[in-house]
């Protein structure tokens, strides 16, 4: 559904998008598509901010207040690119902001890139209400107990291997070589990591960790790193990592995400400068190894989504030669997994360094991680990025 008190701009939107598969309605006012809604239920809305009588704001919270509403994704297309506006629209309920005038192919992607989210939630969600009514279902005897079981873990493993495919391929290129090694602690993870190339010359890198396992986790975790592999932050340069934490804080604060905060470590190399911009929120140092060298890369800014009005910041560092830059999730130096006095981020660098040359690297980390937990099980996920670039 189109909402736009200016004909043109829905025409030029219909024209556009009903030859790419979708079935358009539009209404000139949020009245008349009020009235709209009392016979359809849109999979998405494309919303102007300013119009007269009930605004876009106002059209948004009162379809955010009905339930039969609130989980139909709303973005906001308008001219307003302003802070207060931005910001305003993210507290209402939208999911993003595209500004006029605005690339088609873009605001197609970010079209596509919310539905994707929104019908991966809606099958995982699925999901839950069958493992629940399965529950209910569940009779004493010892036989009908475990084949519902099996049947959860199936659907459990279901939902853990859609979140897999979610991850990036593995790249051996001329300019940049990529490994990784994803071992969640339970089948459904809270990290998630990618790396895409923003322009010819901007090559970039990220690793997350939201709080806690399981569902709701991974959704978040899988909603994150989609804003960030297709640039559907609104007005962010991509290339800041600062202006990324800055937006991602004001898009994922904890009371409207189920009490849910996420450590990041966010990078982006120039080949043609050879500088690596990076930042850190509350996320284990990354390393870089050049020439024999070592260099950690502390994280100096708070967790994402715990306090507003926080200006996070980066820091730049020139790497004229060959590197390697390995990042990775606090559980590979958990505390509950592992003895401190035996293993921490420094021992991670020696650990690595001695081993840089290895082809099975990450397996020989994780190998001796095995050899060393405190117990049969790792208590955290376990996320581990290996790019090296030439």
């Amino acid at each position: 559904m189109i909402i736009d008190d200016i004909e043109e701009n829905i025409h030029f939107l219909v024209d556009y998008l009903e030859p790419n598969g979708f079935r358009i309605e539009y209404s000139l006012n949020a009245q008349e598509a009020l009235h709209k809604l009392k016979t359809i239920t849109p999979d998405m809305i494309l919303l102007d901010y300013s119009m007269p009588e009930i605004d876009g704001i106002s059209f948004l919270k009162i379809i955010k207040a009905d339930a039969k509403f609130k989980e139909i994704p709303v973005i906001f297309v308008t001219a307003r690119k302003d802070e207060e506006a931005i910001v305003n629209g993210f507290e209402a309920g939208a999911i993003d902001f595209v500004t006029k005038p605005f690339n088609s192919k873009e605001l197609l992607a970010r079209i596509h890139n919310h539905l994707e989210l929104k019908f991966s939630k809606q099958i995982i969600n699925l999901k839950i209400k069958e493992i629940t009514e399965i529950n209910k279902q569940l009779e004493a005897s010892k036989e009908e107990i475990e084949r519902y079981y099996r049947m959860l873990q199936n659907e459990i493993m279901s939902a853990s291997d859609y979140v897999y495919s979610l991850l990036p391929q593995k790249l051996n290129t001329k300019k940049v070589t990529t490994d990784w090694l994803f071992k969640p602690s339970q089948n459904l993870g809270g990290d998630s990591f990618g790396y895409h190339w923003i322009d010819k010359n901007n090559f970039a890198v990220y690793l997350l960790d939201v709080a806690g396992h399981g569902v709701a986790s991974a959704l978040e975790s899988v909603s994150v790193l989609n804003m960030l592999r297709f640039s559907t932050l609104p007005s962010v340069d991509f290339t800041n990592p600062g202006e990324v934490f800055n937006k991602l804080n004001k898009a994922f604060p904890i009371q409207y995400h189920n009490f849910l905060f996420f450590t990041i470590f966010y990078a982006v190399f120039n080949t043609k400068t050879r500088e690596l911009r990076y930042a850190g929120a509350g996320h284990p140092p990354a390393f870089v190894f050049s020439n024999g060298d070592s260099i950690s890369l502390e994280s100096d800014n708070i967790i994402i989504g715990t306090r507003e009005e926080v200006n996070y910041s980066y820091k730049t560092i020139e790497l004229p030669n060959e590197f390697d830059l390995v990042i990775y999730s606090d559980g590979v130096i958990d505390p509950n997994t592992f003895d401190i006095n035996q293993w921490d981020e420094n021992f991670l660098k020696t650990f690595v360094q001695n081993n840089l040359d290895s082809p099975d690297l990450l397996q020989k980390i994780i190998d001796h991680l095995d050899s060393i937990k405190l117990s049969n099980n790792f208590k955290d996920d376990i996320s581990i990025l290996k790019v090296s670039i030439k």
